[in-house]
């Protein structure tokens, strides 16, 4: 029999309620959240143990879109789900930019968050649920995290804020703000927006931001009642020794990377002097040149930024306020419809056209409902 926890809230003006314990009992954590027919599950889950050979944080995020969820069937021959749309991923970026600096650093378990849109009303969105479902799954799981975070759309209608406005709203809206953030901070902000003042812009996050502090207190009052003991994992940091000894050996090094402005010339010494570094350390720590590697690249990242931020100074001798040398160059290309390269500084890129016919737009199929794309972006 299935044994689970309800808790509702009202979230601009609609009643919102996750389900806990009832579904997924294998993940590590899990929600399902509903706001009237919209409906999203979101499963956390991590590694046993650390993966070996790395020095990143092995994050995933997975935001889901099943076209059952809008009563559709899939096109195409096959007629099965396909590779995610641009929607789904440019959600899974929205889930992922303000959980991840809350993981503790050192940590190097697999991650994996997948949040599925499992039915959706069209008039309420389920992205911003799948990124509320992320911070409530990860806060009542045992996984270490900082947690938790609100989430919230913010709309700028006849000159009022509206905290997840609906399909209607959202068309009138001036405004689209995604925001996340913790009880005391911002974390994330994605808008696009119609000419929209600064002093808007600022209210509408000071607006959101009220809405996230409730959400996450919310949040807070779930975890006590049916949250998990975090687990105890042995975090991976340099120790304090290793770290004091490379400090010392790297502290006349490292300015010399940067005692050039030439690029190429920038890159042969820091690729030399790391190697110096590390070569001089292979003895002394043969197990822990990654920890090695790590408090040389945190050295690198204090020492530009404090130049920065003292002398004025970035690594290519630009000031604050410089911008890299910028040229452009169209019809390069003979055959094409259209060519231009783009130059700004070392940075180059070639961007071609071409044109066809009605009968080759896009087609968009989607939760939302089926669309035409006559322009095709493509990097």
């Amino acid at each position: 029999m299935k044994e689970s926890r309800i808790f509702t809230t009202e979230i601009g003006g609609r009643e919102v309620s996750v389900e806990i314990g009832g579904y997924c009992s294998h993940s590590n954590g899990e929600c399902l959240i509903r706001c009237g027919d919209t409906v999203v599950l979101t499963n956390v889950t991590m590694a046993k143990s650390p993966r070996d050979g790395i020095d990143f944080f092995p994050l995933g995020v997975d935001f889901e879109e099943k076209m059952y969820a809008v009563g559709k069937i899939p096109g195409g021959f096959k007629k099965r789900e396909g590779r995610p749309s641009d929607k789904a991923i440019l959600t899974s970026r929205l889930i992922d930019r303000p959980i991840r600096p809350l993981f503790p650093k050192g940590l190097f378990n697999d991650v994996a968050v997948v949040a599925t849109a499992l039915s959706v009303d069209t008039n309420i969105p389920p992205e911003v649920f799948g990124m509320l479902g992320s911070s409530i799954a990860l806060s009542i799981s045992d996984i270490p995290w900082n947690g938790p975070t609100g989430s919230v759309n913010v709309g700028f209608v006849d000159g009022k804020y509206i905290i997840n406005p609906n399909l209607e709203q959202r068309e009138k809206s001036r405004l689209n703000l995604a925001l996340s953030g913790t009880k005391d901070a911002i974390m994330m902000v994605e808008a696009g927006a119609s000419e929209i003042t600064e002093e808007e812009m600022l209210g509408a996050i000071l607006f959101g931001h009220e809405e996230i502090k409730k959400i996450v207190a919310w949040i807070e009052s779930i975890v006590a009642e049916v949250g998990k003991p975090k687990m105890d994992i042995e975090l991976r940091h340099p120790t304090e020794e290793l770290e004091k000894a490379v400090r010392e050996y790297a502290k006349d090094i490292i300015p010399t990377i940067y005692d050039t402005f030439d690029r190429t010339e920038r890159e042969k010494r820091e690729d030399a002097r790391t190697a110096e570094i590390m070569d001089h350390f292979a003895e002394i720590y043969p197990d822990d040149l990654g920890y090695v590697g790590d408090v040389v690249y945190a050295m690198k990242k204090e020492y530009v930024r404090k130049r920065i931020s003292e002398e004025g100074v970035r690594p290519d001798g630009r000031g604050l306020k410089d911008i890299r040398p910028i040229w452009c160059e169209v019809g390069i290309l003979p055959r094409v419809h259209g060519s231009g390269v783009f130059t700004r500084g070392q940075t180059q890129v070639l961007t071609t056209l071409t044109l066809g016919t009605i009968t080759e737009v896009q087609k968009l199929e989607g939760l939302d409902e089926d669309s035409f794309k006559r322009y095709m972006h493509h990097y």
